[in-house]
Formats: structure tokens, C-alpha cells, sequence
């Protein structure tokens, strides 16, 4: 049980609880709200007359096969060119990325497909080829305009969200109820019912008479849906039973659903996810990030990692690449 510790009472705006957040603390806090960051532009409530209201989650009428997507990447070895006649130094970076999903047919799981790439991403629209190095080690070369430092690591991880968006398109139109980790930029289509699913709070999006009122979503309840910008509904759902004790955003999660599915599909999708995730929650002894990374997000996260290969291992290929190029 999360403890929690009473402030004196004589503080000048009166009584305050102190908790501890659930997650690791080397994952920092899925809820990052600044009380004085300025709402959303284009939000509306579209459902229930535009009230908030709690909705218990509906579990499908019949067994419907859900998929759950996610991605991940890894930059191995920080890579320069430099230009002997001008000086200028232009970054690099040498790294992989994959994902995948894991499949559910309302009695098992099991993984699915997976895409994994390895590129070497250069800035300011170069490209450099590295050759392959033996034990199956080789990069698709890539660019980016900007000469940023960051822009190539920025770009893996771009690359990595569009391969996870792409896959998600392909298993909503095989018929699967799928959920991807994370917001729905990447999403290409905007007439399938993906449904983006996001951890971490990073601004309040509803007025604070609605904002304030989230934490009192019970287990398995999800708010009223509302416009996130033209091309998204949104809306909270909670996961698993809060204790006393715990964090007001405990196992609060954000789903997301595109508007151009139309708002009853939306509704529909929502309550199906409702009512179909709470089971996968995360478990605190297995998932520092329990709740709220569920359970075959977390599995198919290190089943990934795994087809990555040792990052070791790949750093130094990367190393052996580069001395084959003198």
C-alpha cells in the first residue's frame, strides 16, 4: 500500500495529503500537469450534452480479436563527418528500431508480427553508406535536413512511430481491435478505428471544472468523449481500483479515437476498449510502470529489445564499419 503523509494543517492554503507515485521514480510521473499551462485550444465535450460523465467500459457482445502495438528504438553509436576544407561537423546516428504486436483472441495471447530496420541517419541531407559488418549487422542509409545535433536520433524514433502506425492500420482492417501505444500522429488513416493510447499527462485538456473531476473515475469507467483538434476524440478511463492511499491520477490513462470514424463508432470503440483492457493492467512486481503499461505492451517492449540484438555487440559492429571505411 502506497503511504501517505498528513502536512500540518496551519499551511496557508490549508490542509495538503502528500502521496507517493506508483511508478519508478527512474520513469518520472504520468502526470505532469502544470496548474497555470494554458488549455488546449479546439476542446469540446461531444458527448452527454456536454457534461462529464463516467461510463462503465462494455466488453464486445461477442469475442473480438484485439491487437496491441508498440514500438521501440535504440540509438547504438553517435556518429560525425567532417569537412577538412570548411571545418563543418555534421551528426549522425547508427541505431534500430522495431515493433510489433501481440494478438488476443479473448482467451490467449501470443505475438504477432514484428518489422525491425537498422539505418544510419545522417543531418543536413547527407547520407553516408556503412558497409555490413559479419554476424548479420548492416544499416539502410538516411537523412534528415535539419543539422541539428538531435535530428538524427529524432528521426529514428519519427521512422519507428510511422512503421507503428503503419502496422496498426493493417491489423484495424483485418479486423482487429487494436490499441497503440501512444497518441495517433502517426496514423496515416484517419477512417480506421485505431485507438491511441497515452500514459503519460503531460497539460490539462478539459476546463478545470471538468479537469478536476477525472480522479473520481472508478475502475473500468471511461469519461464522456470530447473533440481533441479536428481530427480526434478523446477521453479518460481508468484502469484498476484506486486505494485511499494512492495517487488521484492513479491508473488514469488517455484514449484516443480519430473523429472522421464518425462520433457512435467512436463511442462504440471507446466503451469496447473500456471494457476489454482493465485485464490487462500492469502489475507493480513485474512493470515499474504499472498500471498504466499494460501487460502485453510490456512483454512485446522486451520481446523487441531482444530482436534488437546486444547493444554491446551492436556499437561495435558500428566501430568495425566505420575502421572498414579508412
Amino acid at each position: 500500500m502506497t503511504p501517505v503523509v498528513r502536512l500540518d494543517s496551519q499551511v496557508a492554503d490549508g490542509p495538503r495529503t502528500v502521496f507517493v507515485e506508483d511508478w519508478a521514480a527512474t520513469y518520472g510521473s504520468p502526470y505532469l500537469v502544470q496548474p497555470d499551462e494554458p488549455l488546449h485550444a479546439d476542446v469540446e465535450l461531444v458527448e452527454d450534452g456536454g457534461r462529464l460523465v463516467a461510463h462503465p467500459g462494455v466488453p464486445p457482445s461477442r469475442e473480438v480479436d484485439i491487437a496491441f502495438v508498440d514500438g521501440v528504438r535504440r540509438g547504438e553509436a553517435s556518429l560525425y563527418q567532417h569537412n577538412h576544407a570548411t571545418g563543418a561537423v555534421t551528426y549522425g546516428v547508427a541505431g534500430g528500431h522495431a515493433c510489433g504486436a501481440v494478438l488476443g483472441d479473448g482467451q490467449t495471447l501470443s505475438f504477432g508480427e514484428t518489422r525491425v530496420r537498422r539505418l544510419v541517419i545522417w543531418g543536413a541531407g547527407l547520407t553516408g553508406v556503412l558497409p555490413p559488418i559479419r554476424g548479420g549487422w548492416w544499416w539502410v542509409p538516411a537523412s534528415v535536413a535539419s543539422s541539428a545535433p538531435d535530428a538524427p536520433l529524432k528521426e529514428l524514433q519519427t521512422r519507428m512511430r510511422e512503421d507503428e502506425g503503419r502496422l496498426a492500420e493493417d491489423l484495424c482492417e483485418r479486423g482487429y481491435l487494436v490499441v497503440i501505444d501512444g497518441p495517433l500522429n502517426f496514423v496515416r488513416s484517419r477512417e480506421l478505428p485505431v485507438v491511441g493510447y497515452v500514459k503519460t499527462h503531460y497539460r490539462a485538456l478539459l476546463p478545470e471544472e471538468h479537469h478536476s473531476r477525472i480522479p473520481e473515475l472508478q475502475a473500468g469507467e471511461r469519461t464522456s468523449l470530447f473533440r481533441l483538434g479536428s481530427d480526434r476524440y478523446s477521453c479518460y478511463l481508468r484502469l484498476t481500483r484506486r486505494s485511499a492511499t494512492s495517487s488521484p491520477w492513479f491508473g488514469i490513462v488517455r484514449l484516443e479515437v480519430p473523429q472522421s470514424s464518425g462520433l457512435s463508432a467512436a463511442i462504440e470503440v471507446t466503451n469496447h476498449v473500456a471494457g476489454a483492457i482493465p485485464r490487462y493492467a500492469g502489475v507493480a512486481h513485474r512493470d515499474p510502470r504499472a498500471p498504466q503499461n499494460l501487460q502485453p505492451i510490456g512483454a512485446l517492449e522486451k520481446h523487441l529489445r531482444h530482436l534488437l540484438g546486444h547493444a554491446g555487440l551492436a556499437a561495435r559492429a558500428v566501430r568495425e564499419a566505420v575502421d572498414a571505411l579508412i
